[in-house]
């Protein structure tokens, strides 16, 4: 079998590369964000043909990870894909409730803001239609994921039209999680075909 590129490239075997991976914080988290958003992509995948007329993955900064195009729609929904919080040390990584958690804690800010503006690092409501939320850092199985519309997430309490730096995410099994979906089909359905008024 040829080695993958990335062992021709850097002259280490696919298990020293993976060690490097895993001995370093950052570049682990970095990992995360990626697995995160490939299981994501297979999620985006399985529906073309379907609701999904079609889609694209982007890598690029300051836009939205994924376009997805539903059939009669000429623009595509934006969808962010973010990993629900790791657990810290004071117990920031969730909502709790008399020492329970009740619900997992998703961060919706960038990491950094750009210059001369400090509200920059706060997500517009209208930068992404749809946000994707992986729970494998809590739930080990990386493919566990809920979904909400970005106009149904808790906006900022003092910036009008950007989200709350940190949204509710509902935990495994929980009761009407609305406004979370841990289906995207049926989030699309719902997007495509909203209740008449």
């Amino acid at each position: 079998m040829a080695p993958h590129p990335l062992e021709s490239q850097y002259g280490l075997s696919s298990a020293e590369l993976l060690d490097a991976v895993n001995a370093r914080f950052r570049l682990k988290v970095a990992l995360e964000g990626a697995v995160a958003e490939v299981q994501m992509e297979k999620k985006i995948q399985s529906l073309v043909g379907g609701i999904v007329v079609r889609y694209e993955a982007h890598d690029l900064d300051g836009h939205p990870d994924f376009s997805i195009w539903l059939p009669g729609r000429v623009r595509p929904l934006l969808a962010e894909c973010k990993n629900v919080r790791e657990s810290g040390k004071l117990g920031g990584e969730a909502y709790r409730e008399g020492g329970k958690i009740v619900a997992y804690k998703v961060e919706t800010q960038k990491t950094r803001a750009g210059t001369g503006d400090p509200t920059s690092r706060f997500y517009g409501v209208e930068q992404f239609d749809i946000l994707g939320v992986c729970l494998g850092k809590k739930t080990g199985n990386w493919s566990d994921f809920v979904f909400a519309r970005t106009m149904d997430l808790a906006g900022h309490k003092t910036h009008v039209g950007k989200l709350s730096v940190f949204q509710r995410v509902p935990l495994p099994g929980a009761e009407n999680p609305r406004p979370w979906y841990t289906n995207l089909s049926e989030l699309l359905e719902h997007i495509s075909d909203p209740p008449h008024r």
